[in-house]
């Protein structure tokens, strides 16, 4: 599988950590007491020391997610020499969308003019891009598709970013929503023609917890009727309200991708030039590292940068290197996630661009 292009667009707003903290103090002032708001005030900083959070970048009055989607993926046609018809299959890979269905990628199919492309979306939380390479991966294998565009739109900070507490005991699932930032992403793939031998070949593999699946997750107006008494907290929640029992949902995760990591061989014999995990906490991130025995210096801390830009933190990450000149040709790339549901995700491949 050869990479012809990978771009990212951020919204143009920049949100710090003092802003955040200034509308926290806002949201709760009249309802908690001053030594519960100073509470408050010192978990979340608290919380952002732990996660490596300096910064987010949301979108500004008048910009939409579609735009800086649909940015992304023309300046990607551009980076890949390709035109628009040449594309003929669109995944869609944001948990951020405006619909329910029809499929968010037949969006982007009509605004970025892929008249000859299929398209569907692929959603499997943070871990949805790495799923779709997966996916991209074998139906250029079997010649299915020739050329493959992977989409998302991560820009739901405004839905559900909820400054106010009603109670301290919210905290717990709560404060990782402050730790959200907004991206959209753009990748071209094609088939890659220079072998087929195991170094150059793409191998992923995913493992699920569903049993832990109310650790994290955004419900939809229909949530308590559809589940039922499932999760406790459910008759509190509004709709795409971003529940994340942080601390719970870290501990859980990093576990179990480490032993995913430790249990496949082929993985931790890889020796990777550069590693990309999702963004989801540089602490969570160096704490893989660690347990793993992987060169920090191989492996991107990007959260500090951008925040949680949920399934668009991977490519968002390649992006960024391949700009810097931090990924070329022939590099060994490992990556790593988990996510919501729970699901771990490891991939491995040696790049290939244009």
């Amino acid at each position: 599988m050869k990479f012809l292009a990978i771009e990212h667009s951020f919204p143009s707003r920049r949100v710090t950590n003092d802003h955040v903290l200034k509308k926290v103090r806002e949201a709760n002032s009249a309802h908690l007491t001053a030594a519960e708001l100073a509470t408050v005030e010192e978990l979340v900083r608290a919380c952002f020391a732990s996660s490596g959070t300096t910064v987010r970048y949301h979108r500004a009055a008048g910009e939409s997610a579609s735009e800086l989607a649909t940015d992304a993926g023309r300046r990607a046609l551009d980076a890949s020499g390709l035109d628009a018809l040449d594309i003929d299959l669109l995944l869609y890979v944001g948990i951020g969308r405006g619909v329910a269905e029809p499929a968010s990628a037949t969006t982007f199919q009509d605004l970025l003019g892929l008249r000859r492309a299929t398209a569907f979306d692929i959603l499997d939380a943070c871990a949805s891009w790495i799923r779709a390479l997966h996916v991209a991966d074998a139906f250029l294998r079997t010649g299915a598709y020739r050329n493959i565009m992977i989409v998302n739109a991560e820009c739901n900070a405004s839905d559900i970013y909820r400054y106010e507490l009603r109670s301290l005991e919210e905290f717990a699932h709560w404060h990782p929503t402050l730790t959200i930032g907004e991206a959209a992403t753009a990748t071209i793939l094609t088939a890659h023609r220079g072998g087929a031998d195991e170094e150059e070949g793409f191998e992923a593999s995913f493992r699920t917890w569903g049993e832990k699946r109310d650790l994290c997750f955004v419900p939809m107006a229909n949530f308590d009727a559809y589940f039922g008494k499932e999760v406790d907290v459910a008759g509190t929640l509004r709709p795409l309200q971003f529940v994340s029992f942080g601390l719970s949902l870290m501990e859980f995760g990093t576990r179990k991708l480490v032993e995913h990591y430790r249990d496949l061989p082929q993985f931790e014999e890889f020796k990777a030039d550069l590693v990309f995990g999702h963004s989801a906490s540089d602490g969570a991130g160096r704490h893989v590292v660690e347990a793993c025995g992987i060169d920090a210096d191989k492996y991107r801390f990007d959260h500090r940068h951008h925040a949680n830009t949920v399934s668009a933190s991977v490519p968002v990450s390649m992006s960024e290197a391949l700009k810097g000149g931090e990924l070329a040709e022939g590099d060994r790339v490992l990556l790593m996630a988990a996510s919501a549901g729970v699901t771990t995700a490891l991939a491995k491949f040696t790049y290939h661009g244009r």
